[in-house]
């Protein structure tokens, strides 16, 4: 997959000039492309919001046509992505910001990181002192450490994927080969082969987190030696040092840095050594103040009060991008503003619980049998007549932080139409402050 890097054409690359100075969606300004993949592009942007340079990660839309098991395929692999994003704040992982959507396509709105690959700072001999390489190692450790806290495993760390921001600190980039935690071994082949770890060759299933741990080792002996520890112009033998950890360190590596590449170039899993033991260990701690500054490094994240307690509080069906293109008759999002016959949305700027319990309330004191259904009782509640029918169907999707739809489905006939007007409208629409 394509990376957001600094390497920013001042115009759009030939053959995608449609893409210079359009607008997306009335918000950002696409400027120049700055890498493909082999399912997305990525551009540099501008939010005329804000001000801020952004990078936008666009995916065709697997609804918009082709086959329907590529298109579901399509559909699990971006939404996968997005609700792994979603799940992480951290000063060295590129940031999720919105996710937009069109009829033909699928936009991720990302952090921009304007220094470009880390590999731009190796030197004239193609790789850092052992200062510089422990510098960035510290801050991928404390990424992947994170991500794994928060149940999330790359799977595809390697120098294309670690990228710079302005300050020049790391930012680990492109969870599209990504995992969420379970309680089975894996078994999908994935990663670039010069990083993948030997239990993935076996095939007899695997932990991502001790995978992204053996990626890691590749990459810290990359950058301190400027070549690969498993290379062979026959990918056959490259498998073989791989899967028996038959790599030698250049001359100038340090005893310690050779003794943790040892540990983290394990080839049995079960012996390898984990982000616990690669914090204590000798090389890593080196040279590190004695105020806690490994100790902050490792507590990186910038989860705000709402991301903290939102596995917690949050009632809302999240809305994917492809709800939100479910609502949307048209190539923008516009639909979402004008609802079908029959049916009403509101947005509104407050949970999804506060919404849906006074509709239960409206419901309740005119005599409607209320009923609420979904996983925690999340929605959708349906009012219901004594006789049995739907007079009302409200369900609340959280679109982003602050931002949900509230879409009410009307039953058929005046008493419906009299209980919208007069009370479901009333304690759907936002309060007045």
């Amino acid at each position: 997959m394509p990376s957001a890097s600094s390497a920013v054409p001042p115009a759009a690359a030939p053959g995608d000039e449609s893409q210079s100075q359009k607008v997306l969606l009335g918000r950002y300004e696409l400027g120049g492309l700055l890498g493909r993949g082999a399912s997305a592009k990525v551009y540099r942007a501008r939010d005329l919001l804000t001000g801020r340079d952004v990078a936008i990660k666009s995916f065709p839309n697997p609804r918009a046509g082709g086959r329907d098991g590529e298109g579901s395929a399509g559909t699990a692999a971006i939404e996968r992505e997005a609700a792994i994003l979603a799940r992480l704040r951290h000063r060295h992982v590129v940031r999720l910001h919105e996710i937009l959507g069109t009829r033909k396509k699928v936009h991720f709105v990302l952090d921009l990181a304007t220094g470009g690959e880390l590999f731009s700072l190796v030197d004239s001999d193609g790789c850092m002192t052992e200062d510089l390489a422990r510098y960035y190692f510290r801050q991928l450790v404390s990424a992947v450490r994170y991500c794994h806290s928060r149940g999330v495993y790359h799977r595809d760390i390697k120098p294309e994927n670690l990228l710079l921001d302005g300050d020049g600190d790391l930012k680990v980039a492109d969870f599209g080969l990504g995992a969420v935690a379970d309680e089975s071994l894996h078994h999908t082949l994935c990663g670039t082969p010069a990083y993948v770890a030997p239990e993935i060759l076996s095939k007899q299933g695997y932990h991502p987190a001790k995978v992204d741990i053996w990626s890691c080792g590749v990459v810290l002996f990359v950058l301190a030696a400027g070549y690969l520890p498993f290379n062979d112009a026959s990918l056959i033998n490259m498998y073989r040092k791989i899967y028996a950890g038959r790599f030698r360190c250049p001359y100038w590596f340090s005893p310690a840095l050779r003794h943790l590449l040892r540990r983290i170039l394990d080839p049995n899993p079960a012996t390898r050594i984990d982000t616990d033991g690669i914090l204590e260990h000798p090389w890593f701690r080196h040279g590190a103040s004695g105020d806690g500054e490994l100790e902050k490094l490792m507590r990186g994240h910038e989860e705000e009060a709402w991301f903290k307690t939102e596995f917690k509080e949050d009632m809302a069906r999240d809305m994917t991008a492809f709800d939100i293109l479910a609502f949307s008759p048209g190539s923008d999002l516009s639909g979402l503003f004008v609802a079908g016959p029959g049916t009403e949305r509101v947005f509104v700027g407050e949970p999804a619980a506060a919404v849906l319990a006074r509709v239960e309330d409206a419901g309740k004191k005119q005599g409607y049998g209320v009923r609420r259904e979904g996983k925690g009782r999340a929605g959708p509640v349906y009012v219901e007549a004594e006789a049995g029918g739907i007079v009302a169907k409200v369900t609340v999707f959280r679109i982003a932080d602050a931002v949900s739809v509230v879409e009410v489905v009307k039953g058929h006939g005046a008493e419906a139409a009299a209980f919208w007007s007069d009370w479901l409208e009333p304690a759907v629409k936002p309060q007045a402050v």
